[in-house]
């Protein structure tokens, strides 16, 4: 390389005229760069030779290992060395080296060599015969790739106990050879690429010289009937399980196309033993209509869902029928086939060890199970966050209202706190009688129709991801931006209703107190304290940030409960229970029914956010984690309560001021991080792309520099008139 560049830079030197001061031209530099380019040339070819030698060591190298592989080959007498000895065959495949690397090319140049070694490809031939013949394949058809377990913990389990236990014996079944011979989660992608010649070749070499003793060596066919008998009754068992049947239109579960799949399996056994190519294909016609109407099943009880529920054993058994139907028909596919086709064979075998790959992974299992189940929950929570989003002028003004009378019941909410901290109660307790106080405000707030402002960004997170289907036309991006706007001025109204009211409130009380009792409800130390704990310069930050997540956890606990309220039918169950008709009467019942069934979501999601509240921070202490939770409405109550004893003049120092800003930081962040937990979860359950997610924060951009105030008033052009529908 260097003198590469020495040449250039001289031969461009030598290029320009240059001229003596008489005028006669300088042909040294044209001398110098003919002698450094006959070095350069010379370099170039003493290169190449080396290459070439390194080239010829190596393709020498690689042509004696396999020379060394191939004549052991009849020295492997038991089993157990014969699947070892196969196993370093695919080593040898699959090594990466400069001679040969792509897998196919290599497997290529293994059956030349074969070829030219009769002995050898007699000797190896007899492996593979061996092999198949002795090696069960039903587990191979059967289980390979599919899951084993009845539920999903028990899959997760069992994964768990593959990566952490030795593997078993390679003679056992198939399914472990497979694992053994093809490793890496790159051999998908070369076994399904190797060509019609190649293909030939191998099957030619299982059928080269078969002795007499040998020639019922292929129990292949015979493994796929089994296993199609096997996963037909795998289909029937899970398909007709009362969490699936009760999802089904069919008046009876004998009408069900999962009962008629052993029957149809049968048939198509029993007409492919009988060789009648007719009466075979219509069998097979039959067989696939019937897995396409299990499908059809399928996609009908995911329908069901919204009305009946979803838990995380029902996604995995449906998950389970999907992958058993899948089977089946990759294994009919392949019967149906008069002359074994090589893109049908190799497809089938490198989906078979992509699967193989993929049943060892615990992260998949939970993904594939938990991902629908978080699609469903914030689906409906989605249907709560909906009456949280204002889109006119009317319904802003009655967002303030519903989030002032919020904020004036977390004022007796605050007090209540000041007057459990005076008891001097223990960790635990406190902790319990805090949580007590915060769920039931939170759920007195809910039933009288009020709002608490940090619970909406969690539940209008997954209102605004269920509007991002059509954002790639310029329409769908607008109308979800508009969609935006109103969510943000919403949050704005909640959070301004709550601080407005709460202060008040709490100011109003104390000036009650110290009238009736000469006092104030807060002491001088704790009001001190109550300004320090706010300070935008302490740690209210992270706790602020830490209240975030459990907001969003309590959004989920609320979807969850909803969730399980339909799964478990419980307002059919409620509305015609005994022992409720007979202390209440069928109205009474039928109403209780209703009352749950509208309100177990927020039930649910105040309860358990009380409890976060009052709990972590005693969690915590216990952990020796120095975390604790900062609210907005609560701690602008409990600044409030304090102000009285600090006095006017306090109002007018940097603490004060430090303490206000802390406030507005814990209501910003409260927010935010709670909605953009939930919106990221929501948007990876409905499968939002990143361009659309990048396209969405361009425009929202755009309309922040066009119209900012419609962030956080109810003017501009996307208000909605009074009256108007939405």
């Amino acid at each position: 390389v260097c003198f590469n560049i020495a040449c250039v830079q001289h031969k461009n030197s030598g290029l320009q005229s240059v001229y003596r001061p008489s005028g006669r031209r300088r042909a040294e530099p044209q001398k110098e760069v003919r002698t450094l380019l006959r070095f350069s040339s010379m370099f170039r070819k003493i290169r190449g030779f080396l290459i070439r030698f390194k080239l010829y060591r190596n393709l020498s190298k690689v042509h004696n290992e396999l020379d060394v592989l191939l004549a052991s080959a009849q020295d492997q007498e038991q089993l157990e060395d014969q699947l070892q000895w196969l196993v370093r065959v695919l080593q040898w495949v699959r090594y990466q080296g400069q001679v040969a690397s792509h897998p196919v090319a290599r497997l290529k140049f293994f059956l030349q060599v074969l070829d030219r070694n009769p002995s050898w490809k007699k000797s190896v031939a007899k492996i593979l015969r061996r092999v198949i013949h002795e090696v069960s394949g039903l587990e191979m058809f059967t289980e390979t790739g599919l899951p084993k377990e009845l539920g999903v913990w028990g899959e997760v389990s069992e994964r768990l106990m593959m990566k952490l236990l030795p593997t078993p014996p390679l003679d056992s079944e198939l399914g472990y050879l497979l694992w053994a011979l093809f490793p890496s989660d790159t051999d998908p992608e070369w076994v399904s690429n190797i060509d019609n010649e190649t293909f030939a070749s191998l099957l030619e070499l299982f059928h080269y010289e078969v002795s007499t003793e040998e020639l019922d060596w292929n129990r292949v066919g015979t493994d796929m009937e089994d296993a199609l008998m096997y996963l037909s009754i795998q289909v029937r068992a899970v398909g007709l399980a009362p969490a699936i049947r009760r999802r089904l239109d069919q008046p009876s579960f004998r009408d069900s196309a999962f009962f008629s799949t052993v029957r149809s399996v049968e048939e198509f056994l029993a007409s492919y033993q009988t060789h009648d190519k007719a009466q075979f294909l219509e069998k097979a016609s039959r067989l696939r209509m019937i897995i396409w109407e299990c499908r059809r099943e399928l996609t009908q009880v995911h329908r069901h869902l919204e009305e009946f529920g979803v838990s995380i054993s029902l996604v995995f058994q449906m998950m389970r029928l999907r992958a058993y139907l899948q089977r089946i028909d990759s294994l009919v596919e392949i019967l149906i086939t008069e002359k074994l086709d090589c893109k049908k064979v190799t497809g089938f075998l490198a989906h078979l060890i992509a699967e193989n790959h993929d049943l060892r992974s615990v992260r998949s299992v939970l993904s594939q199970n938990v991902a629908f189940l978080a699609r469903k929950l914030v689906e409906r929570a989605a249907e709560t966050g909906e009456h949280y989003i204002t889109r006119s002028k009317e319904e802003y003004r009655r967002m303030v209202q519903a989030a002032g009378g919020g904020g004036a019941i977390t004022a007796l909410t605050v007090f209540v706190k000041i007057g459990l901290g005076a008891l001097g109660l223990s960790a635990f307790v406190g902790g319990v009688f805090a949580s007590l106080n915060y769920s039931l405000s939170f759920v007195l707030i809910h039933l009288l129709g009020f709002t608490l402002a940090t619970k909406q960004p969690a539940m209008t997170a997954p209102a605004l991801a269920q509007k991002m289907q059509n954002v790639d036309s310029s329409e769908g991006l607008n109308d979800l931006v508009t969609e935006i706007v109103h969510l943000i001025r919403s949050q704005v109204a909640a959070v301004l209703g709550n601080i407005l009211f709460v202060v008040p409130v709490v100011l109003t009380i104390d000036l009650i107190y110290s009238l009736l009792f000469g006092g104030h409800i807060l002491s001088l130390e704790k009001s001190d304290y109550s300004f320090q704990s706010v300070d935008i310069l302490g740690p209210s930050i992270i706790y602020a940030s830490f209240t975030g997540v459990l907001l969003w956890i309590s959004s989920l606990a609320a979807g969850w409960g909803d969730n399980w309220f339909a799964l478990h039918s419980l307002r059919t169950t409620l509305s015609r229970s005994p022992t409720l008709g007979l202390v209440f009467g069928k109205r009474g019942a039928r109403r209780i029914a209703k009352f749950f069934d509208r309100n177990i979501s927020g039930l649910v999601g105040n309860v358990c956010l009380g409890i976060l509240l009052g709990m972590t921070p005693e969690v915590m202490k216990f952990l020796g984690l120095p975390l604790d939770v900062r609210h907005v409405t609560l701690s602008s109550g409990t600044l409030a309560a304090a102000i009285p004893n600090m006095g006017m003049e306090f109002m007018a120092t940097t603490t004060f001021w430090r303490a206000v800003c802390g406030i507005l930081l814990i209501g910003f962040l409260n927010l935010t991080v709670s909605f953009g937990m939930a919106f990221l979860l929501a948007v990876k359950a409905r499968g939002v792309k990143s361009p659309q997610r990048r396209a969405i924060r361009a425009a929202l951009w755009r309309r922040f520099f066009t119209s900012p105030f419609s962030f956080i008033l109810p003017v501009g052009p996307t208000i909605r008139a009074k009256g108007e529908g939405h």
